[in-house]
């Protein structure tokens, strides 16, 4: 994240506000704990197509029902909507394999309450007509799994000691493609 010049300003209401930087990063920060949302231009573009389905996860819990919803938006970063918490939380999460556990959510991250949600989503249409290029982006596109795979923002936690463990050929096997058991 360099240092960029802030071309537009959105107030969210409350201690939240919406900074669209010069380089097309996204970065929503509450300035009462100090605690931040980063967006990268596809990481953006990737939250905008999913917030239909965030909507309708706010309406079900909004209506009673219970969900459990939890979206990688890329990076580290989630979105998630359940019934335990009336908010639309997203967090960046980090992978704790050496006890066991997958993920876990740090304190990166801000919590919108439904409210707040729907204000960002007005923000989100007002960034779309006030920077055209914001439109222009993609989100992670790749010519290959492996490319896929070793990217920062489509797959977070590639450890690549163990995926090349997993690729490796059994080259002293007895067996080939060519030999049939008999």
């Amino acid at each position: 994240m360099a240092l960029s010049k802030i071309v537009l300003t959105i107030d969210l209401g409350g201690p939240h506000r919406l900074d669209v930087h010069e380089n097309n990063e996204v970065i929503i920060t509450d300035r009462c704990s100090k605690k931040c949302v980063f967006f990268t231009g596809p990481r953006w573009k990737c939250f905008l197509g999913m917030m239909a389905d965030i909507d309708e996860h706010v309406q079900l819990v909004s209506a009673g029902v219970g969900t459990q919803y939890m979206q990688s938006i890329g990076g580290t970063w989630f979105v998630s909507v359940n019934n335990t918490f009336p908010t639309v939380d997203i967090r960046r999460w980090y992978s704790k394999t050496s006890i066991g556990v997958s993920l876990k959510p740090p304190a990166v991250g801000i919590a919108f309450t439904y409210p707040n949600w729907n204000k960002l989503k007005k923000a989100a249409i007002q960034v779309e007509n006030e920077i055209p290029a914001m439109s222009a982006i993609s989100p992670c596109l790749h010519d290959s799994h492996i490319e896929q795979m070793i990217c920062d923002e489509c797959t977070p936690y590639y450890n690549p000691q163990e995926t090349s463990e997993n690729l490796m050929i059994d080259t002293n096997s007895s067996t080939s493609d060519n030999a049939v058991e008999h």
